[in-house]
């Protein structure tokens, strides 16, 4: 009899979680729901903790566009010692006096109150990229906690077909136990028994690798929950194989397509381009800004003859800038910002459209598995059954060994299939909710 069959469905789920662990270490045990593990590992995201600085990061940017709107205020000061070797200026009628302490002090305010509307424009474009910005962080949230939510279920699917391997190891020793006593008595041949202990190897086998990949499993999500390494993480079954709510009709989820959080962001980015098409084209009119001075300098220059004491004058202004070449030279900035703006447009609608070709698929993916839960239970059903006649059959001399460890071994599989199924299941519901920006 070969037993391997339900590597078939366990081994992907071993090799999902194989990692290097730490040998020796005393592990504490922690019974954790699914809700608390994804609530913790969102908790504890690294991946989310850069998507929060990008958004810091985006509303600095808006702070610092509205910065630029307050007037400016400066102040400049010098004093200087003069060499006294130079000749004052004389004339009969008046004389220049040399004043060695020169002190200069200037206060200027400036304010730019036309720009072409340039600077409203780069500020609602920076609205734009923060929500773009936050709409990523959304996006990745839904990210990991899909992740997350992944691992559990798989620790959950390695947990269960661990205890699916003992419960069967213990009736496999029992099988082996029962074919010494009939080769004892001459009835059994030893070919039966060696598959009876080939069997109980194998299960054994199974379950030791079962085991290490749990203690994988346990290691990945307990750093992904930021708890001690060696903590031994249980599944509660009744957060993981709740019901699954009804998924509803395919058109509940498209309509959400347009609304989750890529499109929202890629949306966002396609308005901030357009606010740029205005900035490029507010380049052909020209800037008017006002400003004043204050200065308090000894000597003043407006003062003559110059005299030794500080005077207070002050002048103030308007300014006009006007590039006219920008009359020509701004078409071409102009249209680079409408390539760009079309450009995340159509991403946009790329985004959309791959939306809902992954709604769909998911959508059908989740009534395909749930179908497969259905099959499975009957499947069980009947390897159980098979299980009961062949025992009987067995007994009665009319089925060998060899038929009953084949029993023995399709109800494994059985089984297995069965906790595959759930799981599959309730990953595959996961998946929909994430698709449709409802996670």
């Amino acid at each position: 009899m070969v037993i391997p069959f339900f590597f078939k469905n366990i081994a992907p789920v071993i090799l999902f979680a194989a990692a290097v662990l730490p040998q020796g270490a005393s592990a504490q045990t922690r019974i954790m729901s699914l809700e608390e593990v994804v609530q913790l590992g969102v908790t504890n995201s690294r991946q989310l903790q850069v998507s929060g600085a990008k958004v810091l990061a985006a509303q600095a940017k808006i702070a610092q566009y509205r910065d630029q709107l307050i007037p400016a205020i400066n102040y400049t000061g010098s004093y200087y010692r003069l060499s006294d070797n130079i000749t004052p200026f004389e004339t009969p009628l008046f004389s220049v006096p040399v004043l060695l302490n020169q002190s200069q002090h200037r206060i200027a305010l400036s304010e730019t109150i036309f720009t072409g509307f340039r600077a409203k424009n780069t500020i609602e474009s920076g609205v734009f990229l923060a929500n773009a910005a936050r709409y990523d962080a959304a996006r990745d949230q839904a990210d990991v906690k899909l992740n997350l939510i992944a691992a559990a279920l798989n620790l959950y699917k390695l947990q269960e077909a661990s205890r699916v391997f003992e419960r069967n190891l213990s009736t496999a020793r029992t099988r082996q136990a029962d074919l010494n006593n009939l080769r004892a008595q001459g009835i059994a041949v030893d070919n039966d028994v060696f598959k009876s202990e080939l069997a109980v190897e194998q299960l054994v086998a199974a379950l030791s690798e079962s085991d290490n990949a749990i203690r994988a499993a346990q290691f990945s999500l307990s750093l992904l929950c930021n708890l001690p390494e060696d903590t031994s993480i249980r599944l509660d079954s009744a957060s993981v194989l709740t019901a699954i709510e009804r998924a509803g009709s395919l058109e509940d989820y498209l309509t959400g397509a347009a609304n989750t959080a890529g499109v929202r962001a890629a949306r966002e980015r396609s308005n901030a381009a357009g606010k740029q098409v205005d900035v490029s084209r507010g380049a052909v009119l020209p800037t008017v800004s006002v400003g004043a001075n204050y200065y308090y300098n000894n000597p003043n220059l407006r003062q003559f003859p110059a005299t030794d004491k500080f005077i207070g004058t002050w002048d103030a202004g308007m300014g006009v800038t006007w590039n006219l070449g920008s009359l020509y030279t701004s078409r071409h900035t102009v249209e680079e910002s409408r390539a760009n703006q079309i450009q995340y447009e159509a991403v946009a609608n790329q985004l959309t459209d791959a939306a809902r070709i992954d709604i769909a698929s998911q959508y059908y993916s989740l009534q395909s598995a749930l179908q497969k839960i259905a099959v499975a239970d009957k499947s069980v059903l009947s390897a159980a059954e098979n299980q009961r006649i062949t025992q009987l059959r067995q007994s009665q001399q009319v089925a060998t060994a060899t038929d009953l460890l084949e029993a023995d071994s399709m109800l494994i599989q059985a089984q297995i299939n069965a906790l595959t199924a759930r799981v599959d299941a309730r990953s595959a519901w996961y998946r929909l909710q994430k698709s449709a920006g409802r996670l």
